[in-house]
């Protein structure tokens, strides 16, 4: 599997598919931090909504990369469809690790904060941005080509899926009570936003740890269900 990990991240660079999605990201980094001084723990929390919309589009390119043929031939390699689409997921997450890492680093790198990052905030912010990229990713494995014939259908799926997931808080307040319940299954990209724009930085245990665990548990569900319907449909 690491085999066509890396030819996948070959591949992909080759295709220059890449730099849409990544050229994005940085200037939406770079815009967002053109004023200093910025909270730290607010910042971090948009930059990872940020990444999060980014990685959802880096998906949809690195599934369309490979053609029918070069699917089949990748799974007969690996003798596994769910070890080929495993293989995708975790190229895309090599590659929104590269962002999380440069999000993380550039308003440190150029002074773009009212204080110093201590170990605390930034284990957290950074944890922030994997999962919601992870999230972002495996939720975009289900508009792909690969689950979806329309490119129509799959981007405009998507794009109203991200919208409702960064509206989810909003969408709740207007429900009646009686039917709240209904947004746990809206992907929770918005859930951490909230505990992080009000906790203590100074005390990592005033930080609701549910939040976070909710995301890898909802996650690690889309990405099971997406391998399972894959390998049905290959």
């Amino acid at each position: 599997m690491i085999e066509v990990i890396k030819y996948s991240l070959q591949d992909y660079i080759r295709s220059h598919k890449y730099f849409p999605p990544v050229s994005t990201f940085f200037v939406l980094i770079i815009v967002f931090y053109t004023y200093k001084p910025n909270p730290i723990v607010d910042s971090y929390a948009i930059t990872a909504l940020f990444l999060f919309v980014i990685s959802a589009w880096l998906c949809m390119s690195v599934l369309s990369l490979d053609s029918s043929t070069q699917r089949q031939l990748l799974i007969l390699h690996l003798k596994s469809s769910y070890r080929y689409y495993l293989a995708k997921l975790v190229t895309v997450w090599l590659i929104t690790l590269l962002l999380a890492v440069f999000a993380f680093l550039y308003p440190i790198i150029f002074d773009m904060f009212s204080g110093s990052v201590s170990v605390a905030v930034g284990l957290v912010s950074f944890v922030n941005h994997i999962l919601l990229a992870a999230l972002g990713g495996c939720i975009a494995a289900f508009f792909s080509k690969v689950m979806m014939e329309s490119a129509i259908n799959a981007y405009g799926g998507l794009a109203m899926t991200i919208i409702i997931s960064i509206a989810a808080m909003g969408i709740e307040n207007v429900l009646p009570p009686s039917i709240r319940y209904i947004t746990w299954m809206i992907p929770p990209a918005t859930v951490t936003q909230q505990p992080l724009f009000q906790w203590d930085a100074g005390n990592l245990s005033s930080l609701p740890s549910f939040p976070f665990l909710w995301i890898m548990i909802y996650t690690g569900m889309i990405m099971l269900l997406f391998l399972i319907i894959a390998n049905r449909r290959s």
